[in-house]
């Protein structure tokens, strides 16, 4: 398996809801396709450079907070599935109403 297909398929298959993984899968792609890369090279991004590529993403939705949350959640599920820290609760300050 490619790395860039195990990412995907760490981040994917360890959702356990259809309905959630969906959600998941379309929060990850409008992301990632805002930051013109697939999921593999944002995950081998450095720490700051994924976190200011979140914190500019969350700032320019002009949607509601929860929904957010949600594209937060997202995201944060792709990068433990793949061993990524970041610091999420600094990330989370981020998360205000459109």
């Amino acid at each position: 398996m490619q790395v860039q297909e195990e990412a995907y398929f760490n981040f994917v298959n360890s959702i356990n809801s259809d309905a959630t993984r969906r959600n998941y899968e379309y929060c990850m792609s409008r992301f990632l396709k805002y930051c013109n890369l697939d999921l593999n090279s944002f995950l081998r991004s450095q720490q700051q450079e994924m976190s200011g590529l979140i914190i500019k993403y969350l700032v320019s939705l002009k949607i509601s907070s929860q929904y957010k949350i949600v594209i937060m959640a997202s995201i944060k599920h792709a990068c433990e599935m793949n061993d990524v820290i970041l610091n999420w609760k600094k990330l989370k300050k981020f998360i205000k109403s459109g």
